[in-house]
């Protein structure tokens, strides 16, 4: 299932919101985002990891969001340790180096639990 994601002004003080929106855009599915970042987590982090819950986010940029998520041979699904974004009309991922490096600890840690 694909998700639209608009951020709200933590002040809105109102009851009710009227939303409107009318974007054109021709913008990668859900399952080849999915497969982009995959691609991504697998060439900078490791093996291990996979992509759930494309979520499509509405702003400055069409972005798809995903969870990742560590599996593990004998464990199956263990959990998500992050996410990650890419642009929804390239595919190219938003992240720096920093995102990999981040990533193998929390995936570690949730081994080790």
């Amino acid at each position: 299932m694909t998700h639209i994601v608009m951020p709200v002004s933590p002040t809105e003080k109102a009851d009710r919101l009227q939303v409107s929106v009318h974007i054109e855009a021709e913008v990668l599915s859900a399952e080849a985002a999915r497969r982009e970042a995959n691609y991504w987590l697998l060439e900078n982090v490791g093996n291990l990891l996979r992509t759930d819950n494309p979520e499509l986010v509405l702003g400055e940029q069409l972005v798809w969001r995903v969870d990742i998520v560590l599996t593990s041979p004998t464990r199956g699904q263990v959990g998500a340790i992050g996410r990650l974004e890419l642009d929804a009309i390239t595919g190219k991922v938003l992240a720096d180096e920093t995102l990999a490096e981040e990533l193998t600890p929390c995936a570690h840690a949730l081994m080790a639990n």
